[in-house]
């Protein structure tokens, strides 16, 4: 039975936008076992350890980026000046409308437990390339019940289309633009990830005038690139740079917490513990099963080891040494000298974390600025000092057993105020 797209048949209750509706075809998809476990997917790994009420989940975050999504196209497809940029006909685009909503919803399908926290225990696929979540996002979209869904109901083949737009692969110009809607720098992804983390945990550094930033964007069509892309108008650079230094001190206080950095750590010793070969299964079916629950489930069976008490227990490893979050290079080098020395001379009572992070993306293509009293475009980084002016967050750390953690800080301190480059 074919689906209606167009029947509205439920509203989810949300505390960000109110209701966010979904018709017939998302619902099905939202009803299946594959979009249910993110319901057990905790958002943002074991950050609730620090901030009690971080327990929103992957389910209501793909919600969110639905809801966005929607409101992002009725702005951009409200102007007739937008339409005409993408060249575009009507069948045309009532297909990419409807290809981004189901990319939106599923574009986290793929995430382990506790999310990024145990991102590096994926397997290599059979030609040794590393895999993440992202490709297991790929797969759940178009190996399984889902990729029927689809096909059944925009079209052969489309579910491919939905997973490479919802994981940032696209093949066509067409299909990037789309995906740079969802996950580029001001990308549906990344305005509900920051506005739901910062609701969530209690803090205002995630806030930012959303209205604004989703008003100023626009489409243009680039030469240069034979394609369709967003650029903003030069009124809306204070929402665009809010945005950003939004995202920056999400990374700086929050995603690069110090307590939470050596729980995710001590968490992902935990549970390659429990898997077979210390990796999640390739087989998706029987990657499904793993969730944040299972992962509880296994740490109350061994709360007596030691690995289970450092997150039970707090028994966890304490920060000794730390840079700024943007240490100069002889300060790196110093770094990589130091890091040496302390793991040779405490071994594994000691961890050591680097958290990189650039939350602007100076290496891909820039979004444009349209100068409209010179009634030119002109790169974002060009156009506002704030944005020019960001440097990339790399945080180095070192972390010691409870029961070392003070020779461990002495030494350390010692070697940084003795040791020059």
């Amino acid at each position: 039975m074919v689906l209606d797209f167009k029947k509205h048949v439920k509203d989810y209750r949300d505390p960000l936008y109110g209701f966010i509706s979904v018709n017939e075809v998302e619902q099905k998809i939202i009803d299946s076992k594959y979009f249910q476990r993110l319901r057990h997917i905790n958002q943002l790994g074991t950050t609730f350890l620090v901030y009690p009420s971080a327990m929103h989940t992957r389910f209501e975050h793909s919600l969110g980026v639905l809801f966005i999504v929607e409101k992002m196209l009725n702005h951009l497809f409200s102007n007739d000046y937008n339409i005409d940029a993408l060249g575009w006909d009507k069948s045309d685009l009532g297909i990419a409308i409807l290809s981004l909503r189901l990319a939106a919803l599923l574009h986290d399908i793929g995430h382990p437990p506790f999310s990024h926290a145990s991102e590096n225990l994926f397997p290599t696929d059979k030609f040794q390339n590393q895999l993440d979540h992202e490709d297991y996002t790929y797969k759940l979209i178009t190996e399984t019940e889902i990729a029927d869904i689809i096909n059944n109901n925009i079209g052969t083949q489309e579910a491919v289309n939905v997973a490479e737009i919802a994981v940032g692969r696209a093949k066509d110009r067409d299909a990037a633009f789309l995906s740079d809607l969802l996950t580029g720098d001001f990308g549906a992804d990344r305005i509900d990830y920051l506005m739901r983390d910062s609701y969530h945990l209690g803090v205002e550094y995630g806030k930012f005038d959303i209205h604004r930033l989703l008003n100023t964007l626009f489409i243009r069509y680039n030469e240069e690139k034979s394609g369709p892309e967003l650029y903003i108008e030069d009124g809306g650079i204070h929402t665009i740079e809010a945005f950003i230094l939004a995202r920056y001190f999400m990374f700086t206080d929050v995603y690069f917490h110090k307590t939470r950095r050596i729980l995710d750590n001590h968490l992902t010793e935990f549970i390659c513990s429990c898997l077979e070969n210390g990796r999640y299964p390739l087989d998706i079916f029987k990657y499904i099963y793993w969730n944040d629950h299972q992962i509880f489930y296994e740490l109350n069976n061994r709360k007596q080891e030691e690995l289970a008490k450092r997150l039970l227990n707090r028994k966890h490893y304490r920060l000794c040494f730390e840079t700024t979050d943007h240490p100069e290079l002889h300060e790196l080098i110093k770094f990589n000298w130091m890091k040496y020395e302390v793991k040779n001379k405490f071994g594994e009572a000691v961890y050591l974390d680097e958290a990189n992070k650039a939350t602007y993306s100076f290496d891909q293509p820039e979004i444009f600025v349209l100068q409209n009293k010179h009634n030119e475009f002109r790169a974002l980084s060009e156009s506002s000092t704030v944005v020019r002016n960001l440097r990339r967050i790399e945080k180095c750390r070192v972390y010691g057993a409870p029961e070392i953690c003070k020779d461990v800080m002495g030494f350390c301190n010692s070697f940084w105020k003795e040791k020059s480059c």
